[in-house]
C-alpha cells in the first residue's frame, strides 16, 4: 500500500498563519508611526539648532548683529539681519511641530564681532506629534547651541 501524501495547508493551519501575520503588522504599524514621530520633532530641532549654528557665525563673519526670534505656540520664526528682522518672511517648522516655550521676549541676537549672545542660557521648546517634545539650549555667552530631550 502507498502511503497517502498530505500536502498544502488545511483551515486552521491558514487561519493561525493569519493571526500571527497580523499581530507583527500591528506591532510594526505602532512602531513605524513612533518612528515617524520622532523623526518629525527631530527634523525640526536640527532645523532651528542649524539655523542658530548659521546666524552665528554670520555674526562673525560679517561683523553684523543677527537675531532669532519665535513666538510661543506658533510654527513659524524669524532669522536674520537684526535691523531687517521685521521685514524677513518667517521659516516655517515642519508639519505639527510648535513652539512649546520661548524664553521671555522670545528674541535671541548673536552680537557682532564675536557672535556672542545677548542674553546666555536660552532654551526653545519645540513640541511635536504625539506630544513629543526637545529642546533646543544656547549655552552661555559664547553661544553655542545644543539639542536635548527635556
Amino acid at each position: 500500500m502507498k502511503a497517502l501524501v498530505k500536502r498544502g495547508l488545511s483551515l486552521v493551519e491558514f487561519l493561525i498563519a493569519l493571526v500571527v501575520l497580523g499581530i507583527l503588522l500591528g506591532v510594526g504599524f505602532v512602531s513605524l508611526r513612533t518612528y515617524q514621530q520622532n523623526l518629525i520633532i527631530r527634523e525640526a530641532a536640527t532645523q532651528v539648532y542649524a539655523d542658530l549654528l548659521n546666524i552665528r557665525q554670520q555674526a562673525r563673519r560679517q561683523s553684523v548683529n543677527f537675531t532669532f526670534q519665535a513666538n510661543e505656540g506658533e510654527s513659524t520664526y524669524r532669522v536674520g539681519h537684526s535691523s531687517e528682522l521685521a521685514s524677513l518672511s518667517p521659516k516655517s517648522l515642519p508639519a505639527g511641530v510648535v513652539f512649546q516655550r520661548v524664553p521671555s521676549g522670545g528674541t535671541v541676537t548673536f552680537t557682532a564681532p564675536y557672535g556672542v549672545v545677548n542674553a546666555p542660557n536660552r532654551t526653545y521648546t519645540l513640541r511635536g506629534p504625539g506630544n513629543r517634545e526637545l529642546n533646543v539650549h544656547i549655552v552661555g555667552s559664547t553661544g553655542k547651541v545644543v539639542v536635548r530631550a527635556p
